[in-house]
């Protein structure tokens, strides 16, 4: 096993990297998939603490913490707070991803294969990610670019926007308090979308020419669409409850081959239709995620 214990700023290079896990207590991370294959790049601007980064390689695992830092409330109390840094990694675009960040932003970019995500407070954002993805956190937005497969994302407190590009990707996203937003790219092919949220407004919008099964509820709000041929109306028939008005958006979009799921406790429903640019519409095919570019450049 390699290991390297880092107080001040640096940067190590490692070969054989098929894996990277981080721990950060705080401060920012940005994780990048690019280079050749297995080469991997760790870049420390910024340290603030009593304690070390701890850099190890064993059996092709990267790992990247905060000195001893366990990622539990325990841990928390006894590290949390003794250490911060800025660390920007650079792994091979097939790495498997796993990452934990208590506080501070995160951006995690171009990467073919599954990576999971557990956060605290702080802005995540994902761009170009290409594998089945999972992220969790408390409180905080997040936003996910490009995507292309499949996307699993909650937050307790926070905004979850989602640009998606797929063929027959599933996005779930779920929040307790705040918005969801969904713009389906031209070119997403039958994709699966299951929303929820408890407080807060659903906006979905996708192609004049989408083939989706939509059926959107909210239990205290209002529906909207510009889309022709829906069903808009109360949930329940007409009958009321005591503390809203529930209503329901509903009917086939094209072939309806994939699926649009939503609710909401207290918030609205909006389903927009915006034009097709003719130069995507070959999109959609089964192609949607590019194939990895392994020439890169160093962070």
């Amino acid at each position: 096993m390699t290991r390297h214990e880092l107080r001040e700023p640096d940067r190590l290079a490692f070969e054989g990297v098929h894996r990277l896990k981080v721990v950060s207590t705080s401060g920012k991370v940005d994780v990048v998939g690019a280079g050749e294959d297995g080469a991997a790049l760790v870049d420390l601007t910024r340290i603030k603490g009593e304690e070390p980064v701890v850099v190890e390689l064993e059996d092709g695992e990267l790992t990247v913490r905060h000195g001893e830092f366990k990622p539990n409330v325990l841990g928390w109390l006894m590290h949390g707070r003794k250490i911060e840094s800025d660390i920007s990694i650079q792994v091979p675009p097939d790495c498997l991803v796993d990452l934990t960040v208590v506080s501070g932003p995160l951006v995690v970019s171009n990467l073919y294969e599954r990576t999971r995500v557990q956060g605290v407070s702080g802005e995540i954002t994902l761009a170009q990610l290409h594998g089945p993805t999972d992220v969790k956190t408390v409180s905080g937005p997040i936003t996910a670019e490009s995507v292309t497969d499949d996307l699993s994302a909650h937050t307790v407190s926070g905004a979850i926007t989602v640009m998606a590009l797929g063929a027959g990707n599933t996005i779930k996203a779920g929040t307790t308090s705040g918005a969801i937003t969904v713009d389906l790219e031209d070119g997403s092919d039958a994709p699966r979308l299951d929303l929820n949220v408890v407080s807060g407004a659903v906006i979905v919008r996708a192609p004049e020419d989408a083939n989706l099964d939509v059926d959107m509820s909210t239990m205290s709000g209002r529906t909207v669409t510009t889309f022709d041929g829906l069903e808009d109306q109360p949930l329940f028939g007409h009958r009321q409850i005591p503390f809203g008005k529930p209503r329901k958006l509903s009917g086939r979009l094209g072939t309806g081959q994939g699926r649009l799921r939503a609710r909401a406790v207290s918030g609205d429903m909006t389903l927009l239709k915006r034009a097709v640019d003719p130069d995507l519409k070959h999109l959609g095919t089964g192609d949607a995620a590019p194939e990895p570019d392994s020439a890169g450049e160093d962070l």
